[in-house]
């Protein structure tokens, strides 16, 4: 258990919770991935956790937020788990099978874009969901999306501002 709780802080960093749980807090913000477990200490769902983690920042690139909820609220006082009232209201928006895993995708609009239940979703099925949506394409096309690319961006408005002084 104390794998988990150290592998959750270091995969969603210090911020808490407590502060935005609705699904309207987080609509036209940011995108969520929703993991739905029956325990913190459901093997599919401590595998799924370790595969994200190592697509952090991958994920924060494409503005994504982490959401863990369980059918009874919070667990491990570790303030990544919605709390049972917002907890029961992700359950009745997003009806997943109660005591199953189940990751959801939800885009900005706050509409689910793609479910997996009781099974491990690659980093890579997920991104690719993303990419493919349109807001994501816009702001790939505009590099605000993908940080790699920004200081390539920059050079390249750089370099060619030099060269129209030449």
């Amino acid at each position: 258990m104390k794998s988990l709780l150290l592998t959750l802080a270091l995969l969603f960093g210090a911020t808490s919770l407590t502060d935005a749980q609705s699904l309207n807090q987080f609509q036209w913000k940011s995108r969520l991935v929703v993991l739905f477990t029956p325990e913190p200490s459901d093997p599919l769902f401590q595998e799924q956790i370790r595969l994200l983690y190592g697509e952090n920042e991958s994920f924060r690139e494409r503005d994504v937020t982490f959401l863990f909820v369980t059918p009874e609220g919070n667990h491990e006082n570790t303030g990544r788990f919605l709390d049972e009232s917002f907890s029961r209201q992700y359950y009745e928006k997003f009806d997943p099978m109660q005591y199953e895993f189940t990751l959801l995708l939800v885009g900005y609009d706050g509409e689910e874009k793609f479910r997996a239940a009781n099974r491990i979703t690659p980093p890579s099925v997920l991104m690719q969901a993303i990419d493919e949506m349109p807001m994501r394409r816009r702001e790939l096309m505009r590099g605000t999306g993908n940080k790699s690319l920004q200081p390539e961006r920059a050079t390249v408005t750089k370099s060619s501002t030099t060269r129209r002084d030449h």
